[in-house]
């Protein structure tokens, strides 16, 4: 017992002579020159304010809350997509989410610029067209996003959730940026 207890008290005054010795150290990180930094660019596509509807647009542009009312049927340009840049983009909506839809008997979701290319349908209280087909929308132009045919079997309010796909040029990548209409 005496033997062990003058184990225990050698063990201790070892302890406490090493923790008054200062220790240095430091770390080498062999792939440091190999990151890139982090960095945000200005998007090259961004989101404005319609001519009709209600719109707030966010931070930085790239996401959208659109307000339409179904006593009015026809909405032109409730939103603008703009391209900042000289290249040219491929283009869609796409839908990926929604709210109490099933009383909006009809409604189409539409690029609009001369010419137009339906995006989104809804017909009898379902989704039937969910993704539009691919869109120019070429160097430094604007189209507009439109609503027409809305009309609604109930009061209340729907919200379909949508992203705006943007192609980026020569390659596989999409930007996806968020429009979430609200129908009341």
């Amino acid at each position: 017992m005496k033997r062990r207890f003058s184990s225990i008290t050698l063990l201790n005054v070892i302890l406490l002579v090493t923790l008054s010795i200062p220790v240095y150290g430091s770390v080498y990180n062999k792939y440091y020159g190999d990151a890139s930094p982090i960095s945000a660019e200005t998007p090259k596509v961004i989101l404005q304010q319609g001519t009709t509807g209600n719109s707030t647009i966010y931070a930085n542009k790239t996401s959208a809350l659109v307000s339409v009312w179904t006593n009015q049927s026809a909405y032109d340009y409730v939103l603008k997509v703009t391209n900042q840049v000289a290249d040219n983009w491929k283009m869609s909506l796409r839908v990926y989410g929604s709210s109490n839809i099933g009383r909006i008997s009809d409604a189409i979701i539409e690029f609009h610029d001369g010419t137009s290319s339906n995006q989104i349908i809804i017909q009898s209280g379902s989704v039937t067209q969910s993704e539009g087909s691919p869109y120019d929308l070429t160097n430094s132009a604007t189209i507009c996003i439109s609503i027409s045919n809305l009309q609604a079997t109930t009061i209340g309010t729907s919200y379909l959730c949508v992203y705006l796909k943007i192609l980026v040029p020569n390659i596989s990548t999409y930007n996806l940026l968020i429009i979430v209409f609200e129908i009341t």
